[in-house]
């Protein structure tokens, strides 16, 4: 593969772990120095694997159901070993309590290519451009793998 399939790939293999509800298949797409974060008003930060994927686990494990989705993804490569992407991602989902959320916005990302071959993220963060609390209806049916 080339190294933009392989980027991309790795941007939408977060996406797809959240949707498929693993958090842990998140942490190998992260160096060990990585940052996940979230800007205000929604504020999370977590630094490394293993506390990326706790704090999504936490995020995740409030909700019925949780989808994302995200296009179009822009990709800039600095250089051999480095990149930078922007996504645009929206999802929407159901808490326990009954509460729902939308919200759209962009993942700006900065990535590396690994000595094993790999691209991941050393910093990924999401900014928000719009949130709304509207009730989402319908039959929340659980995932399957």
């Amino acid at each position: 593969m080339n190294d933009t399939i392989e980027i991309r790939e790795t941007i939408e293999r977060f996406h797809d772990a959240v949707n498929q509800r693993n958090p842990q298949a998140i942490s190998g797409l992260f160096t060990s120095d990585g940052v996940w974060e979230v800007a205000p008003p929604f504020e999370h930060r977590f630094t490394g694997p293993e506390a990326i994927a706790a704090g999504i686990a936490g995020t995740i494990g409030r909700t019925v159901v949780l989808v994302q989705t995200c296009a179009p993804i822009v990709i800039e490569r600095l250089d051999a070993h480095h990149a930078k992407a922007r996504t645009s991602m929206q999802e929407w989902g159901r808490f326990e309590d009954g509460a729902s959320m939308h919200a759209a916005g962009t993942y700006f990302d900065a990535l590396v290519k690994s000595g094993d071959g790999r691209w991941r993220f050393t910093h990924r963060r999401f900014v928000a451009h719009y949130a709304d609390t509207e009730p989402v209806p319908g039959t929340v049916f659980p995932v399957s793998r």
